[in-house]
């Protein structure tokens, strides 16, 4: 059984603002991280994992590497990310505004196909 299946929220994607989608992208991203070293190290040693891969700059490459595989519509949530009025929050620094962008990605395809999430986040981290 999958909690997260149990817990799905039956809702339009068009409709949730998108400093949301990246709340819940960044949520999605920090457990997807955390779970694949947990294994593998002390808690110590996974917080300071989560820390090189959690952040705007390798998220903001992250997504510069995942950009070509991405599908229209896939492009657009990123753009309402780049554009949005909490990517703005740091003025115009290009790595927060892509991280910001690479969350609500990763907020919107949790909430639609997490196949193609777990697709995408384990093929930019092999």
């Amino acid at each position: 059984m999958n909690i997260f299946e149990k817990i799905h929220p039956n809702i339009n994607i068009r409709e949730i603002p998108t400093d949301s989608l990246a709340y819940l992208g960044d949520a999605v991203f920090n457990l997807f991280i955390k779970l694949q070293y947990f294994k593998k190290t002390s808690a110590y040693n996974l917080h300071k994992k989560t820390q090189d891969f959690v952040n705007r700059k390798h998220q903001a490459e992250l997504l510069d590497r995942i950009f070509p595989l991405l599908t229209d519509e896939e492009i657009n949530f990123v753009k309402r990310g780049i554009n949005s009025k909490g990517a703005g929050r740091y003025g115009n620094d290009p790595a927060y505004r892509k991280s910001t962008g690479f969350e609500v990605l990763i907020g919107y395809l949790y909430l639609t196909d997490h196949e193609r999430l777990f697709e995408l986040l384990k093929g930019v981290l092999e």
